[in-house]
């Protein structure tokens, strides 16, 4: 059967198998392959802070066939931080790990040659890191001439406005991992740990509001929204409510990771929860409950380190009720036994429960966890970081002590609280059993010195120990 006689439907799927240069060889065999090949072409377009960037989001957006099937963007807002000279950018090559990279030093009877040798080699490192402090301060100050120019309204704003299947916004601003990145971000900069990204949330306010609100229009008809990290003051009245909710009305899936601005770090040791009062204010709880068909919810924090809980649980959800949710995943936060519980259980659908450094203020852990295994019905429970109450801290990272002194097992309590809360811990309702009271579990260092592995005495050598 010729091609020509197969269904639109059919050559998007034979379009979605080939890889990109057949696809697109493809669409040069006519006006209708050209339109079925676009389709699978180009459904996602990752972009970065970059005049080059910008510009590729902006031509595709005005392609009036490629548009048309865009159905995800993908903003990877990773910025350059400030180096403030070549000193401080040379001194992170006197690491540890870079240590391979630069000549060591000559012994000290080494010749004359070896010496010229090594003096060569240094001269020689000294002018590539030169070299790479150059590119890195050209990179710098054309994304810092990009920040303070309309270039966001002038290129994402339209472009944002022209995916009519636009049905998920995602915004990156962590790591330098070549997993995450795209290959045209690791050609733009170089993604090794001397080119050091900007840690600051503050500029995740303008890229998001670009992003949802394109020339102050809240996009309609979104369905996914992921923020890998993003500012809290975001949602402390930077974008207006009802415009918020506009937005938020139509998602699914809602996946936010707040970190506070550098000017707030400082306060973060002392009042982690004064760095995120302002939630108090309800705007992000307003969003969310305007999302009625949301399937999964998750809100967490990383300000790197566990500061204390940074919020109240009910000033994030309030008393929504999602009838569709299935997925659960908050952290850092207090809340009490009765509200965890009346918040759970208006939510039949939930089957995936995950969280990590709560706190309760009121009730207690193993009380509340018994409560979860009996009236809800949950495939999936995940406990990490500390679960702490008024009378006891949990770790979660703990190990039982009986699996691991047997064959070195490595059962962690929130393993073991997982299986038990879903009901796939072969144990028995009435039994009084509860992982929390279960006093095997220890931590790994105290049953390591217990039970070992120890190193065998043939692996000791005379330079192990001291002589006399």
């Amino acid at each position: 059967m010729s091609m020509d006689k197969l269904p639109d439907e059919v050559l998007v799927k034979i379009c979605a198998l080939l890889d990109f240069q057949s696809n697109a060889n493809l669409r040069l065999g006519g006006k209708r392959y050209a339109e079925v090949g676009a389709e699978a072409l180009v459904k996602r377009i990752r972009f970065h802070c970059t005049d080059e960037s910008l510009q590729r989001l902006h031509t595709l957006a005005q392609h009036n066939v490629l548009c048309k099937y865009v159905d995800t963007v993908v903003f990877e807002g990773n910025l350059l931080a400030a180096v403030p000279c070549i000193h401080t950018y040379q001194g992170h090559y006197m690491l540890d790990h870079h240590q391979h990279e630069r000549p060591q030093p000559s012994p000290k009877n080494a010749t004359a040659r070896e010496k010229r040798l090594y003096d060569r080699n240094m001269a020689k490192f000294t002018r590539d890191i030169q070299k790479k402090y150059d590119r890195y301060l050209d990179l710098f100050t054309k994304q810092q001439k990009i920040l303070s120019s309309s270039a966001y309204n002038d290129m994402i704003d339209p472009s944002m406005l022209r995916f009519p299947r636009l049905t998920k916004i995602a915004l990156s601003t962590v790591g330098r991992c070549k997993h995450v990145l795209s290959g045209r971000f690791l050609e733009s900069f170089t993604a090794d740990c001397a080119m050091p990204i900007e840690q600051d949330t503050k500029p995740t306010k303008e890229q998001l509001k670009h992003l949802m609100f394109p020339n102050s229009q809240p996009l309609i008809g979104l369905r996914t929204l992921e923020v890998h990290v993003m500012s809290p003051k975001f949602f402390f009245g930077f974008v207006p409510t009802d415009m918020l909710c506009l937005a938020f009305a139509s998602l699914r899936n809602i996946d936010l990771n707040f970190r506070v601005e550098k000017d707030d770090r400082g306060s973060l040791e002392t009042s982690a929860d004064r760095c995120y009062a302002d939630f108090s204010k309800g705007i992000l709880r307003d969003a969310l409950s305007a999302a009625n068909d949301l399937e999964q919810l998750t809100i967490n924090f990383d300000d790197f380190g566990y500061y204390g809980p940074v919020t109240t649980l009910d000033k994030i959800v309030g008393t929504k009720a999602w009838p569709k949710l299935v997925s659960l995943n908050i952290d850092y936060m207090t809340t009490t036994e009765e509200y965890l519980m009346g918040l759970l259980k208006r939510h039949p659908s939930l089957k995936d429960l995950r969280l990590g450094f709560m706190t309760l203020v009121q009730g207690h852990w193993p009380s509340t966890t018994r409560r979860m295994r009996k009236e809800l019905s949950l495939e999936q429970f995940v406990a990490t970081g500390i679960l702490e109450d008024n009378d006891q801290m949990f770790p979660m990272n703990l190990l039982d002590g009986d699996a691991y002194a047997q064959d070195f097992s490595h059962i962690s309590l929130g393993e073991s609280l997982g299986l038990w809360v879903t009901d796939e811990a072969d144990v028995p309702d009435e039994d009084d059993y509860h992982p929390l009271k279960d006093e095997e579990f220890t931590d790994e260092e105290e049953l390591r010195d217990q039970y070992g592995p120890f190193a065998d005495e043939d692996d000791f050598s005379d330079m192990d120990c001291d002589s006399d």
